[in-house]
């Protein structure tokens, strides 16, 4: 009895982390555009979870890819009036989604549109 007791818990924790694993590890593909509806910058910096920072132009979709759920996007660009801006908004992925981020947009509600993808 005992030993069975063992294999089962045994085999319920690598299920557990097989799962923990498969949430953590998933690697996710992020848009990231600079398209804006009234005003839209010439040059926008972006820098996704912390890596390097990446130059979007005017117009532009550009695509990322990340791992795990939660991120960090911090943007820079100059506003209408010519002032230097930095935003840094966190977002959350889910499993089945595609992410598009309007860094012209990110300071309204629309910065993030979230797509189910489908299934065949």
């Amino acid at each position: 009895m005992k030993n069975i007791i063992i294999r089962v818990s045994v085999i319920l924790a690598m299920v557990i982390l097989g799962i923990f694993l498969f949430i953590s590890g998933k690697e996710h593909t992020i848009f990231i555009e600079n398209k804006g509806e009234k005003y839209t910058p010439k040059n926008a910096y972006y820098i996704l979870d912390g890596e390097k920072e990446v130059e979007i132009k005017k117009k532009k979709k550009k695509r990322e890819y990340a791992k795990g759920p939660n991120h960090v996007i911090e943007v820079r660009f100059k506003d209408a009036s010519g002032v230097e801006k930095k935003i840094v908004k966190e977002f959350k992925i889910k499993i089945g989604e595609k992410i598009t981020i309007n860094v012209a947009m990110i300071e309204s509600e629309l910065w993030l549109k979230t797509e189910k993808l489908k299934s065949k």
